[in-house]
């Protein structure tokens, strides 16, 4: 079987033995695929946060002890969202994701679109085996969603109308929708009532927005050794992410960089300029203060939940979230 370290999936002590099983049978699923689909997976799926698997096992683990349905829901919610990171790195041109190169960079887009679509057909293969029915109707769901959610950016790009309100719709779907049906599978699994699998799933969006704020706000402060990216690569997709939606309220700067972010052929010329007089202004404060924000609503929403050890790493978590810096 494949071995891959990733010291993530023990950063939980309390749910490490766990994390370990789902790591050996996300193994499994890849090791079950023929060469070379197996020799060209393996690298992706090493290391990562495991986010994902973590949440349907957390939100599980509240309502019930630890069951295989968890363990193989959790594997299928990381192997779909492989999927999309793959689809997503064709789609963006990138050439390296956590300081590796992508599948589409090596071996061409064709070949990791059909990676892509490999991936996704082994989780659902998983959730067929194990009649994990209802967890695969949240899942189904958040995939819908993130589609819609990426053609909804691909014209954002291409007409630049882009404010607040379509930013977090946009966010919500491609972002904020796995989290939160990962959050809903892991209740599902947990057998919760229907009412505290919507109240989780609740829990999964606000925390799946502190995420992609965060992911936003790293695109234009953080080290690009360490997020495993160039940094300033969203602005240069022509992505007009929250930081520079506030950037452009500026008084100081909006007027001076409206008609630069409204034309991408200029902003690869003036983009040093454009990411130091970004931090210039009050946008990354206001940016944070936005993720702050939801992280607080998150941890409300697991106040109407009994006190759990689990329900406690779920409130720690939105921290994490918060503060990460990769």
């Amino acid at each position: 079987m494949i071995s891959v370290a990733n010291p993530n999936i023990e950063d939980i002590p309390q749910i490490s033995k766990e994390m370990k099983l789902i790591e050996r049978e996300l193994m499994r699923a890849i090791e079950e695929s023929e060469e070379p689909v197996r020799g060209i997976l393996k690298d992706f799926f090493a290391g990562g946060k495991r986010l994902r698997p973590k949440l349907v096992l957390l939100t599980g683990l509240c309502f019930s002890p630890v069951n295989m349905e968890m363990i193989y829901s959790a594997v299928a919610a990381e192997l779909i969202h492989t999927a999309s990171l793959i689809h997503d790195d064709v789609i963006d041109r990138s050439d390296y994701r956590r300081n590796r190169p992508t599948i589409n960079y090596i071996y061409g887009n064709h070949t990791a679109v059909i990676a892509g679509d490999f991936v996704f057909a082994k989780a659902f293969e998983l959730l067929c085996r194990y009649n994990l029915n209802r967890c695969m109707g949240h899942l189904i769901d958040a995939i819908q969603e993130m589609c819609h959610g990426e053609i909804m950016q691909a014209v954002e790009n291409t007409n630049k109308k882009v404010d607040e309100d379509y930013y977090f719709k946009i966010i919500e779907k491609k972002t904020a929708s796995l989290i939160s049906a990962c959050c809903k599978a892991g209740a599902e699994c947990g057998k919760a009532k229907e009412e505290d699998i919507k109240k989780i799933g609740l829990y999964g969006l606000y925390l799946g927005y502190v995420f992609q704020i965060v992911d936003d706000l790293l695109d234009v402060i953080g080290d690009a050794t360490e997020i495993g990216k160039p940094i300033g690569q969203d602005i240069e997709e022509g992505k007009i992410t929250l930081p520079y939606i506030y950037f452009l309220q500026d008084s100081t700067f909006g007027a001076k960089y409206r008609k630069v972010l409204a034309n991408k052929s200029l902003i690869a010329a003036v983009k040093s300029e454009l990411l130091r007089d970004i931090k210039k202004s009050d946008a990354i404060s206001k940016t944070y203060a936005k993720a702050e924000e939801f992280a607080k609503k998150a941890r409300e929403i697991l106040k109407e939940f009994p006190d759990s050890i689990y329900r406690n790493i779920l409130v720690e978590l939105s921290f994490k979230v918060l503060k990460r810096k990769r």
